[in-house]
């Protein structure tokens, strides 16, 4: 449950002696036909960096940052009108609105506290978010999947339909969102991969809890070691394991003898749980029968977040934030009374802890003695009702505020307000809503992603492969995607690619991302170099995928004449001159007997 130290490993002498052949070389490096090989500092900075770096002393490999961050997007539940909003971290823009239940047209306002009403979000290590409805309306808690990065292709034409701020305005109306409409009269939000009520193709899946759940509100929602989400009824005391890629139930119910108010999942898999009570729980994902509950006999909590190897509460007796130590079983207050009840609480990458007034608003920064760094003013006049202070990619701080419809901005360094957006009615989220804790304890992770062109539209890949140093219980995952259109790469699904294998790829422009894992005590891997390799088109003049009489034909025409590089498909031989010699090199590697064209 600590927070990791990530540690960084040297070069190999093996890797040194490869850099030291290549130091003076511009990059990326061509180290032959149709290969290209990133391993400098100038290759790596080709790409996006993303919680890993290339930082001195260990120039030239990636690592795991110290700092950790997580995707530029922040998922706010609004639980008046049943959405989830995407909002993007650096400008304060909403990208997107999801309806999270039936509904079309104008949003309504119900309250945040009848219907459907969402109000927790998770974000897993890929960016895809999570929501869960609450269901006041007496149904089963329901949860739904958005997909950060592609579509399902559910009506066939190829074109995604989703939400989209169509005017540019920086907030999205009902009429940039798409509609939920039932289609089979059984009173649930069905959606699958195959079939879907929302007309939303980044709507992945719905999951509906078991009946007797019904009327027990869907109260926390956490992401696992594994990557599965966890779902706490708050009426029933249980939890469900449930699957992240489809929303199959796992596992439950799980009895944890608190009221789930919100949870999050330490790096060895415990799931500590708010219970808006003077109790903590605690859940073994990997025996779940095996629970704890620790109670806090001074303060009744409201939300959660981990941190320094601590659990932290949200207060609202008063305190500000409590902390509770899972080694010495014990709940204190650092730095004493705060003299305030708060309703949202996080800790960012330095593990500093941040909360706020429950009704006046504005934000303070701890460090973890509990010392006061900063305070932010609040940005607006009157209660505000906080429901959730969130750590985003740069360290920055959201806090939601459900009186106003709108999110707040605090910068990280010191407090200082940075301007208000509006979003949906009632937001109301103080859960993982930006997948920073997914990112940084539960999981730490960190990417770098690269889109090579390579000049010729149809191309084939034949070959992804990397050099790496792996501790154990660490990892490097690398993943891959390809098509002629570089706008299209966002709205593809990356496909796992095996080191050294054929990705099975074809397009003009492919995009790589490679994934560090901390080990559990958080050393990170790394990443000494990646090479994509094209087949060899030699000899193939009118790039038509295979070798004939009319590739020969084209060379022989072009006798006596340069090169045009060390690419030219005609110069067989390497000599950088159109030869009858490259002719006599290319007979041998024709597709057909006789060079024949068909």
């Amino acid at each position: 449950m600590n927070t990791p130290i990530r540690t960084r490993l040297s070069k190999t002498p093996r890797a040194v002696s490869r850099l030291t052949a290549l130091a003076l070389a511009l990059a990326p490096v061509l180290a032959g036909a149709g290969t290209t090989v990133y391993t400098l500092d100038f290759d790596f900075d080709l790409g996006v960096l993303s919680g890993v770096n290339h930082t001195a002393p260990n120039n030239h490999q990636l690592q795991l940052s110290a700092i950790g961050t997580t995707f530029p997007v922040l998922w706010i539940a609004n639980a008046g009108e049943d959405t989830m909003s995407k909002i993007d971290t650096t400008t304060g823009r909403e990208l997107a609105r999801y309806r999270t239940f039936f509904g079309s047209g104008a949003f309504g306002n119900h309250g945040a506290f009848s219907g459907p009403a969402p109000s927790r979000s998770a974000v897993d290590i890929d960016g895809n978010a999570y929501i869960a409805n609450r269901h006041f309306d007496g149904r089963r808690p329901m949860v739904m999947k958005v997909l950060a990065d592609g579509f399902i292709d559910r009506n066939g034409n190829s074109t995604e339909q989703t939400s989209t701020d169509v005017d540019i305005s920086g907030t999205i109306s009902a009429a940039e969102t798409l509609d939920v409409v039932e289609s089979n009269a059984n009173g649930f939000f069905d959606c699958s991969a195959a079939s879907c009520e929302s007309r939303d193709e980044r709507v992945a899946w719905t999951s509906v809890l078991p009946a007797g759940e019904a009327s027990g509100l869907g109260r926390a929602l956490c992401i696992g070691t594994d990557g599965n989400l966890w779902v706490g009824v708050y009426g029933t005391s249980r939890y469900y394991k449930m699957r992240a890629s489809d929303g199959v139930l796992l596992s439950g119910p799980h009895a944890i003898g608190v009221t789930p108010y919100g949870c999050l999942i330490d790096g060895a898999g415990m799931l500590w749980s708010a219970s808006l009570s003077t109790v903590l729980g605690r859940l073994d994902t990997s025996s779940p029968g095996s629970t704890t509950t620790f109670t806090d006999g001074s303060s009744t909590n409201y939300g959660i977040a981990l941190g320094n190897g601590k659990v932290y509460l949200a207060s609202l007796s008063g305190f500000g934030f409590r902390q509770f130590d899972p080694g010495s079983s014990a709940f204190s207050t650092p730095g004493g009374s705060k003299g305030f009840s708060s309703t949202g609480i996080s800790v960012d990458g330095s593990g500093n802890i941040w909360t706020g007034p429950y009704t006046t608003g504005g934000v303070s920064k701890y460090n973890a003695a509990g010392t006061l760094l900063c305070s932010g003013a609040n940005q607006f006049v009157g209660s505000i009702e906080t429901r959730g202070v969130i750590v985003d990619a740069d360290n920055n701080i959201w806090q939601i505020n459900r009186h106003t419809n709108s999110v707040a901005k605090y910068r990280g360094s010191d407090c200082a307000p940075q301007g208000t957006y509006p979003v949906g009615f009632d937001p109301y989220t103080y859960s993982d809503a930006t997948g920073f804790a997914a990112r940084n304890i539960t999981t730490p992770t960190g990417t770098w992603t690269v889109v090579n062109d390579s000049g010729a539209s149809g191309q084939a890949w034949s070959k992804v492969s990397w050099t790496d140093s792996v501790p154990a219980g660490a990892a490097v995952l690398v993943s891959a995607r390809a098509d002629n259109v570089q706008a299209n790469l966002s709205s593809l699904p990356f496909v796992p690619v095996s080191n050294g294998a054929n990705p099975g790829l074809t397009g003009r422009f492919i995009q790589v991302q490679v994934r560090l894992n901390a080990a559990p005590a958080g050393t990170s891997p790394v990443l000494f170099d990646l090479s994509l390799q094209t087949p060899d088109t030699t000899c193939d003049v009118d790039r038509d995928g295979d070798i004939d009489q009319l590739d020969l034909a084209l060379i022989s025409r072009a006798r006596n004449q340069p090169a045009t590089g060390p690419d030219d498909p005609r110069d067989a031989d390497g000599d950088r001159r159109i030869t009858p010699n490259d002719v006599k090199v290319c007979i041998p590697k024709c597709t057909r007997p006789n060079c024949a064209t068909q």
